[in-house]
């Protein structure tokens, strides 16, 4: 008497366990603190829109991200827009300068910035968010779309070996694919199509 009741008890638990929604929770994507040019201070962020995210790992000094910058990035950021997709620029590089970009033909023309080291101190933040400032008004980068990981506290800083690196993002904030140097926005955007699919 007491097997068959136990028997019976099981399947009804397992069924509650299921109805409950147990199980069936989906993760969140992980929060990062990083440094909002925007908003000048420590902002938390996931990186992710409604349908995911793309990372653009970069510096400021950088001639490659620059030419990314000029050629590509206008017409990456419109298609996140247009496909609820979040595009950041992620600067992992506290060092000050702004890189010139190369003709659209060559990007190896193009020109490193020079600068001094910055740290991570709160002094060297503030100079690169100011640098950062201005590399958004020579270049159009969205303000709002240009943040700072001076500590690599985030994964993209730690997986970025060559710049610029590009991750793209599920929206659980998983990395779905990864770009390494120059890319064209037609490229990352057909690679984010297919990865998600």
């Amino acid at each position: 008497m007491h097997r068959a009741r136990k028997r019976y008890w099981l399947p009804f638990v397992a069924s509650l366990f299921l109805l409950s929604g147990c199980g069936t929770h989906t993760s969140q994507p992980p929060h990062y603190k990083v440094w909002s040019v925007k908003q000048n201070q420590w902002e938390s962020t996931t990186f992710v829109g409604p349908r995911g995210g793309i990372v653009i790992s970069m510096a400021s000094w950088c001639k490659y991200c620059a030419w990314e910058a000029k050629w590509q990035e206008p017409a990456l950021f419109q298609w996140g827009r247009a496909h609820h997709v979040a595009v950041t620029l992620l600067d992992i590089s506290p060092r000050g300068g702004i890189g010139i970009a190369g003709p659209k033909t060559n990007p190896g023309d193009g020109t490193d910035g020079s600068g001094n080291y910055l740290g991570s101190s709160p002094k060297g933040i503030k100079a690169l968010s100011h640098l950062l400032d201005q590399y958004s008004t020579i270049y159009h980068v969205p303000l709002q779309d240009l943040t700072i990981d001076p500590t690599d506290s985030t994964i993209f800083a730690k997986k970025t070996d060559l710049l610029p690196t590009i991750f793209l993002l599920n929206a659980h904030g998983t990395i779905i694919h990864t770009f390494t140097g120059i890319n064209s926005a037609s490229l990352i955007e057909s690679g984010f199509a297919h990865a998600s699919s």
